[in-house]
């Protein structure tokens, strides 16, 4: 009995000092979170705080986080004294049109590569993923040369070209992904009751494939209203510029900046990406990690 007694305290200290050191663990874990959150997230709170003050107060000191009296009135006037809501309509209609075109040519090539069976398949997977790797400012003159050479500079047409060229291939990855853990057999037993292959990928394989192209979706929306290099360089005038150049030029130099009004731009930038997130948050995780088993 002794012993017995013995080798229960032994395991019960065993056990307190695991369970002290997952609870120390625990709180390092979470203690990092908080460290990690708070300097990811005080410059956009600074950002949005500082849309609603005066622009007396965005320079006083000592400095304030939260803003004495709000004002809306930063919003007020950046939508009617600047071009924001150009800026605004031009990038959403690059966006637009970029997410259709991107979504229906990366969907149906993900398709192929899933289903058939083709010589240099892996090969040119391969090549789109090495593609991805090649940094847009090295292709900055190319795009430049091309556009001026089919006559898009200053155009939405071609923000639209080379935002589609350059997001189909990540969609394609996502996407066969996602179609390779569907099984074949659900295009056999539709193809055997008389359904046409463009039938089977329409009716039956899209509509189980919403995680997929919620990820695929929102990666693509998220990159094209953000682009800034391309649009600065491929179409900066004042008529088809996006919302990323049209921030740029809300800083002047030194003291012409009006930082009110960039906080204000900033924000109205931010919420259409933020909302896109509620919206695809529920299938992103799970449309990015299909075919990770595989």
């Amino acid at each position: 009995m002794t012993d017995l007694a013995q080798s229960a305290v032994t395991r019960n200290r065993r056990n307190s000092r695991w369970t002290t050191g997952r609870i120390v663990e625990t709180a390092l874990s979470y203690l990092a979170f908080a460290v990690v959150a708070t300097i990811v997230l005080f410059p956009l709170t600074w950002v949005l705080l500082g849309s609603f003050k005066n622009p007396s107060e965005i320079f006083a000191y000592p400095p304030t986080i939260w803003p004495r009296d709000f004002t809306w009135t930063n919003y007020a006037d950046v939508i009617r004294r600047t071009d924001l809501p150009k800026y605004l309509l031009n990038t959403t209609i690059v966006t637009a049109f970029t997410l259709v075109f991107t979504l229906a040519i990366g969907t149906v090539a993900a398709y192929g590569f899933s289903r058939w069976r083709f010589p240099f398949k892996q090969t040119i997977l391969v090549t789109l993923l090495v593609l991805q790797l090649i940094p847009s400012a090295v292709n900055i003159v190319p795009y430049y040369v091309m556009m001026s050479w089919l006559g898009l500079l200053n155009t939405h047409v071609g923000l639209i070209l080379i935002y589609t060229a350059t997001h189909i291939p990540f969609t394609i990855w996502i996407m066969k992904g996602f179609f390779d853990t569907l099984p074949e057999s659900l295009d056999e037993a539709a193809i055997i009751d008389g359904c046409s292959r463009f039938r089977v990928f329409w009716n039956i394989i899209l509509p189980l494939s919403l995680p997929g192209l919620s990820a695929a979706g929102f990666l693509t929306f998220l990159a094209a209203w953000s682009e800034f290099l391309v649009p600065l360089v491929i179409a900066n005038s004042r008529e088809v510029a996006v919302m990323s150049v049209g921030l740029y030029n809300f800083f002047g130099i030194d003291s012409n900046t009006a930082y009110h009004y960039a906080f204000a731009a900033s924000v109205m930038s931010t919420a259409p990406i933020v909302i896109a997130y509620l919206f695809a948050q529920e299938y992103l995780v799970s449309g990015l990690t299909s075919g990770s088993e595989k």
